[in-house]
């Protein structure tokens, strides 16, 4: 891992991406990725805040999809789309920082993730915790100098870290967490130059989205823009339409936002929060921007673009 100012300064980017857009909206909550201040990472706290309300909520009942990947995208040479690199920071002002939980594996930054319901449910625990690989040392904090950056299993966390069964150890790891007498599960993803060129090379080939899915709620954006944890049914829209949806979607291509000439892309007026129940007992979020934009945690300016007929009915029943 090198350690230089452009280390620095992509996470940087990265990190600064993830909370202006909510700190200019939603004071208390911390999401995807855009501009603000100082820091290599964020603050451990923002996570409860996505993971709340998922538990118990309306939903409508989802089938299996079917989605035709062939040929692979992933076998393509070239991506139309990388995420951003995770680089780790040298921190040489002396200046404290805010964190996100993460863990240092291979070399790979993993950050944390709210993707799971309930995430001190024995049951799901039980599913999902695969093989053990190592300590996390919990010696990161807003002090850590590169060199303690720089090492294997470095973390915010301590605590046991394991593969997550069902999921490459590349994307996604857990971590039993060191938290007084509750041992609590915290997954972790892996966000780090990912190459990109259609929906499935996320949603298929690292979450699994296929025949997954067991049910969808929805938040309006103007409840999640102001923190209410008001989870709906989908209405106006079957589940065969829906798993149609997750069809195109994973057929889409993916495509970069020019934010410097779309400052307020964000900001668009019709937008939607959809909720992927997961069989697993994980969810995940999918943010619908008009335009037949469809965005990820974690993806900043990356989203899927599948404008249509289809696109307009689900983005119209989460209004």
């Amino acid at each position: 891992m090198k350690n230089s100012n452009e280390m620095f300064n992509s996470l940087l980017e990265r990190r600064d991406r993830y909370i202006a857009e909510q700190r200019r909206k939603r004071k208390a909550f911390i999401r995807t990725a855009t501009p603000v201040c100082c820091l290599c990472l964020i603050v451990l706290l923002g996570v409860g805040i996505w993971q709340s309300g998922l538990l118990g909520q309306p939903d409508i009942p989802m089938g299996s999809s079917s989605v035709d990947n062939s040929p692979s995208s992933t076998a393509k040479d070239e991506y139309a789309v990388y995420t951003d690199s995770v680089k780790l920071p040298e921190n040489t002002s002396g200046a404290a920082f805010d964190m996100i939980g993460c863990l240092v594996y291979k070399g790979k930054v993993y950050t944390q993730s709210a993707d799971a319901n309930g995430i001190d449910n024995s049951a799901i625990a039980e599913k999902l915790v695969g093989e053990y690989i190592g300590e996390a040392k919990g010696t990161l904090d807003e002090w850590s100098s590169q060199e303690e950056w720089a090492t294997e299993f470095a973390s915010t966390y301590s605590g046991s870290v394991y593969k997550v069964n069902g999921y490459s150890e590349d994307f996604r790891l857990c971590i039993y967490e060191n938290s007084g007498a509750e041992r609590r599960l915290q997954f972790l993803d892996n966000y780090d130059g990912i190459g990109l060129n259609i929906g499935a090379d996320l949603f298929e080939n690292r979450l699994h989205i296929t025949g997954n899915v067991e049910s969808v709620t929805y938040c309006t954006h103007s409840d999640w823009n102001e923190g209410i944890s008001y989870y709906q049914d989908l209405v106006g829209i079957t589940a065969e339409q829906f798993e149609h949806f997750l069809t195109e979607l994973c057929k889409s291509p993916f495509e970069r936002i020019d934010h410097e000439n779309n400052t307020g892309f964000y900001d668009a007026k019709t937008q939607g929060h959809l909720y992927l129940n997961m069989k697993d007992g994980t969810v995940i979020e999918l943010r619908l921007i008009e335009g037949g934009y469809v965005g990820c945690q974690n993806l900043g300016w990356i989203f899927v673009k599948m404008p249509g007929e289809l696109f307009d009915l689900v983005l119209g029943a989460c209004q």
